[in-house]
């Protein structure tokens, strides 16, 4: 599997990247490597870190004693050229991929189990929740509302995501090297014609974006 933890969280703040920060006395990324570390269902993990800050990474991998991390690799400055890294550092004998934010770490053995169930549909499967709020479509020049979009059409995707290794590959091939925004690695599935199944996710599959969501995080371990 991969785990893209290569940004410097510029929305986070503070002088070390976000995976880095304390969250109740543990690295953040210590935190989210845990749970795939003690899940059966995963062989080994490819953990994309920030050039800069690979050693502390390195330390963090070893101080947590996590053996299924096989490299930790330098990312690149966007998330696809991260995967797009992470893509080429895994073993030849992988298969079926799983794509996880690094500073989502309350992700459960219970939705890795079911993404790689989910998966078999189409070889792309996103974890996801329904929106709660009223969505609304709006002009980013006027900020006048367009449409309210109706909620029973919208999701929410999160991580995991999981994806046949040889259409995410060919997802990536087709999007080019030079590592073009894309929100997230079913977008670019998506850009080949290929449905992505959603399988269910969690409200508490919080990402850890901002200072406030790290307060989240505290209150979600307690």
């Amino acid at each position: 599997m991969i785990i893209p933890a290569a940004g410097t969280g510029a929305r986070f703040g503070g002088d070390r990247p976000k995976p880095l920060a304390d969250l109740a006395g543990r690295p953040l990324i210590a935190r989210t490597l845990a749970v795939f570390e003690q899940c059966p269902l995963v062989d080994g993990i490819v953990l994309l870190v920030h050039r800069d800050w690979r050693g502390d990474y390195e330390k963090v991998v070893a101080d947590g004693s996590f053996g299924k991390v096989r490299a930790v690799v330098a990312g690149g400055a966007t998330r696809t050229a991260s995967v797009r890294a992470g893509l080429a550092a895994l073993d030849k004998g992988v298969s079926v991929v799983m794509v996880h934010d690094g500073v989502r770490p309350f992700v459960t053995h219970a939705m890795i189990a079911e993404g790689l169930r989910a998966v078999q549909a189409t070889g792309a499967a996103v974890a996801g929740v329904p929106v709660k709020p009223t969505i609304k479509s709006v002009d980013p020049r006027t900020r006048m509302a367009i449409a309210t979009l109706d909620r029973e059409l919208l999701w929410e995707a999160q991580t995991p995501q999981v994806f046949d290794r040889e259409l995410l590959e060919k997802a990536y091939a087709a999007q080019g090297a030079d590592g073009a925004v894309a929100t997230d690695d079913a977008a670019l599935v998506e850009r080949l014609g290929v449905r992505v199944q959603m399988f269910e996710g969690a409200y508490t599959n919080i990402k850890v974006t901002t200072p406030d969501d790290m307060v989240v995080a505290g209150a979600l371990l307690k």
